[in-house]
């Protein structure tokens, strides 16, 4: 249970580094958001998974997005000082869902490498 929430207070650090929209109020905070954010990946979202298998299939999977960014949103309701705000991408201004489905989708994209890294 060590390695997945040293990795995601690591791509928390990182985020948090290259997007000035996603902060934390200090190193508490974020070890908090890290603790909070990996229980809610590895024990709720499975059990959401297969409550929602009917709408993740008819969707071809793409209610998985939605499923991700609802815990990174419970995340940032949970844990005081651990903010995602609404940022611009590209040029394109994203109100707050959108920037979570962008978190959402960098955080995946880093679990990856960090777990082979680490």
């Amino acid at each position: 249970m060590l390695r997945p929430l040293l990795r995601t207070a690591i791509i928390l650090l990182i985020l948090a580094w290259f997007f000035p929209t996603i902060s934390f109020a200090n190193w508490l905070t974020l070890a908090v958001a890290s603790i909070v954010l990996t229980i809610l990946f590895s024990l709720i979202r499975p059990i959401l998974k297969l409550v929602f298998l009917p709408v993740n299939v008819v969707t071809l999977g793409l209610f998985s997005v939605v499923l991700n960014v609802i815990l990174l949103w419970l995340t940032t309701y949970l844990v005081p000082g651990f903010v995602i705000e609404p940022t611009i991408f590209f040029g394109l201004p994203l109100n707050e869902f959108f920037t979570l489905v962008a978190v959402s989708a960098i955080i995946s994209l880093l679990q990856g490498l960090v777990k082979i890294l680490l």
